[in-house]
């Protein structure tokens, strides 16, 4: 049974069947698909066409966030329907915890191509396209105009000469077409599987393209970057010298790998404050943290109220500048300041409960 629903800027199709699969694929670019538990899968799917115009995504906010949660990967398996023997699938993909489909949805509307899935028992959807032709008439063209500025960027060149590869249909006519591909992915993200490697032992890496232009291009693009890898927290610590007995601050913090700890400085550069520290946690990870108060009055909260946040990590953001708003007016030295800025920080994060 399908029902549609018209209105000014979209149609709804929603569909709704049962299932005994575990999963369900589509090749539909315009789609999403929810999986939910037991051995009787209720699933429904349905396609949102919207006016691309109305999206209020930034282009560079969209990079920002690629460049912190997006994938370029090749998908490569056995296949008999190929000359080569083999059948690629490239893949453009962002994975989100399910608390941000609606993000997840706005960047659909954004490209106004690809898939949106859902899967409840991993709590995780993903935006996912895998067709080449749609990869290079619309993911290509965005990210050439807005380009990535992180080491993912190599990953999208390589990514990018595997697509022009497939569309001339060399990797389906001969394994000197499939040599070609393999040698592009051994390069990118993890390199071969062991199953690859087995098959094809003798695959030199295409050389990585070096990136070394790490320049902030837009405050939207720092937007999305942060809205992907940042983490607004309040410190709230144990302190005598204080008559409430707690000392709070504010926290912005970024985390990558220690090998884009030069990456890490351009936020330093372009917003004028914060340092770079080693991870606690991680001997591989490196931070950048802003924990003055007068910067994160005067240059932090600014910024996102101009560049506004697009994820649920907005919340987080509203709930900082609330405890910005106490410190700021004297609050966090009277026992009822400290309960209500804790009050805040129990419902931030992790800890957030999304209605």
């Amino acid at each position: 049974m399908a029902f549609i629903f018209t209105g000014l800027n979209y149609i709804n199709i929603l569909f709704f069947y049962f299932d005994y699969t575990k999963r369900s694929s589509s090749n539909n670019d315009n789609s999403v698909h929810h999986e939910s538990k037991g051995a009787l899968k209720f699933k429904r799917l349905y396609s949102t066409w919207v006016d691309v115009k109305e999206s209020k995504l930034s282009p560079y906010w969209v990079t920002g966030f690629a460049d912190a949660e997006a994938t370029f990967s090749l998908k490569i398996s056995k296949s008999s329907a190929t000359r080569s023997g083999w059948n690629v699938v490239p893949e453009f993909q962002i994975t989100l915890h399910s608390r941000d489909l609606l993000l997840l949805r706005k960047i659909h509307s954004f490209f106004g191509v690809g898939v949106v899935s859902e899967r409840h028992t991993r709590d995780q959807v993903y935006y996912t396209v895998q067709s080449a032709r749609t990869i290079a008439n619309v993911i290509i063209p965005h990210f050439d105009e807005y380009p990535l500025i992180t080491q993912k960027k190599a990953d999208y060149l390589l990514f990018k000469q595997a697509i022009g590869l497939l569309l001339s249909g060399q990797s389906r006519s001969s394994i000197e077409g499939i040599s070609k591909i393999l040698s592009l992915k051994k390069s990118m993200n993890n390199g071969l599987s062991d199953t690859l490697k087995i098959h094809f032992p003798s695959i030199l890496p295409e050389p990585r393209p070096e990136i070394s232009d790490l320049v902030i291009p837009d405050p939207n693009w720092l937007s999305g970057f942060v809205d992907g890898e940042g983490y607004f927290y309040v410190k709230s610590l144990k302190n005598k010298n204080y008559s409430t007995g707690f000392s709070v601050s504010l926290v912005l913090s970024i985390s990558q790998h220690v090998r884009d700890e030069n990456f890490l400085t351009t936020f330093i550069e372009y917003l004028g404050c914060g340092r770079i520290e080693k991870a606690s946690t991680r001997p591989d990870g490196v931070n950048f943290t802003v924990n003055k108060f007068s910067d994160i009055k005067e240059k932090i909260i600014p910024h996102f109220k101009t560049n506004p946040l697009e994820g649920i990590k907005n919340r987080d953001l509203l709930d900082f500048v609330k405890v910005a708003n106490i410190i700021e007016a004297k609050g966090h030295l009277t026992i009822e300041g400290i309960n209500k800025i804790n009050s805040l920080k129990s419902g931030m994060n992790s800890c957030r409960v999304i209605n």
